[in-house]
């Protein structure tokens, strides 16, 4: 049984992600609230996205909040619409328009704080985009972490192999000091899966492409908007080849713990002035600074079996 709140900047993957959270229903999950981030594109375009996702999983009654517009600190970053689309879905065509009246009016930083508050040591927060949401609810209610159940966050790296600078993964790139306050600041448990071990999860296109070929109306949401993924990675330089979905393997392994081969608990930080190096998260290994870990990290997680829960989830109808 588990009460999750979703954080997003919804993209490809994100809306795997969503879909995956959505289809354990059945095994008692409930996704209580979908809040909303600025991230992979602009937050009114992340807002139709997730409103887009629901509508095609018809779960139109999850509510949805708008969040931050923007990092604690704004500086120069950049979206991932080279990777998402300029739509973040893959500019992927529909043929009903996004219901933005779904929208709720509360603010998605005060709607974490109120259902925390209402389901005290019940709710798994599940953040798959730049923290600055979660960040701003530490920063308002101080009985907010100490309410949650467990984090979950897909970000952050380990090897200092940066996916949107030299050495910084996305998530905490666009918003380096949430991120640090919120690995400095959560209390409860918290489990992260980073750049690297999803690198190192890769599928190879031959598998990602039988994927493809399976014919339910989950798979058909997944070929529609992963249409263009070749036509969108071709001018780039495809260091890390195959098919990997950061934020689908993150909610994979939420709900099998199993899929993991290797689990480390470490305290970690991260880099807020480095020329090279904002905005990347460094572990301490050696327990130089603190003998207290701070997250559980997911170091390695099996390929094959995560490829079949791919398939198996595909598969449903």
């Amino acid at each position: 049984m588990k009460k999750l709140i979703i954080d997003v900047d919804t993209g490809v993957d994100d809306a795997m992600a969503l879909l995956h959270c959505i289809g354990q229903s059945k095994a008692g999950t409930e996704v209580l609230a979908i809040t909303c981030v600025n991230g992979n594109v602009g937050l009114d375009r992340v807002l139709r996205n997730t409103l887009r996702t629901l509508q095609y999983a018809d779960k139109s009654n999850i509510p949805v909040y708008r969040g931050a517009v923007k990092p604690l600190i704004p500086w120069k970053t950049e979206g991932a619409t080279h990777f998402h689309g300029n739509d973040g879905l893959g500019d992927a065509k529909w043929d009903t328009p996004d219901d933005i009246s779904l929208i709720q009016s509360e603010h998605a930083v005060h709607a974490l704080i109120r259902l925390v508050k209402e389901h005290p040591g019940e709710i798994t927060l599940v953040t798959l985009a730049p923290l600055t949401n979660i960040a701003l609810a530490l920063q308002l209610d101080e009985t907010f972490s100490s309410n949650l159940k467990e984090v979950m966050i897909m970000g952050g790296n380990i090897e200092g192999k940066g996916n949107v600078s030299l050495s910084a993964e996305f998530n905490f790139h666009v918003d380096p000091e949430a991120a640090a306050i919120v690995l400095q600041d959560l209390k409860c448990p918290v489990t992260m899966v980073t750049w690297e071990t999803c690198i190192h999860s890769t599928i190879s296109e031959e598998d990602y492409e039988k994927l493809l070929l399976i014919q339910t109306p989950r798979a058909e949401f997944f070929r529609k908007i992963s249409d263009n993924r070749q036509h969108l990675i071709s001018s780039k330089k495809k260091l890390n080849p195959g098919f990997r979905s950061c934020d689908w393997f993150a909610a994979m392994v939420l709900f099998d713990e199993s899929l993991c081969l290797e689990y480390i608990s470490a305290h970690a930080s991260v880099e807020l002035q480095g020329r090279f190096t904002r905005g990347q998260m460094v572990v301490d290994w050696l327990g130089r600074w603190s003998d207290m870990p701070n997250v559980k990290i997911a170091m390695r997680l099996d390929r094959a079996r995560l490829l079949t829960t791919m398939r198996d989830f595909l598969s449903q109808e």
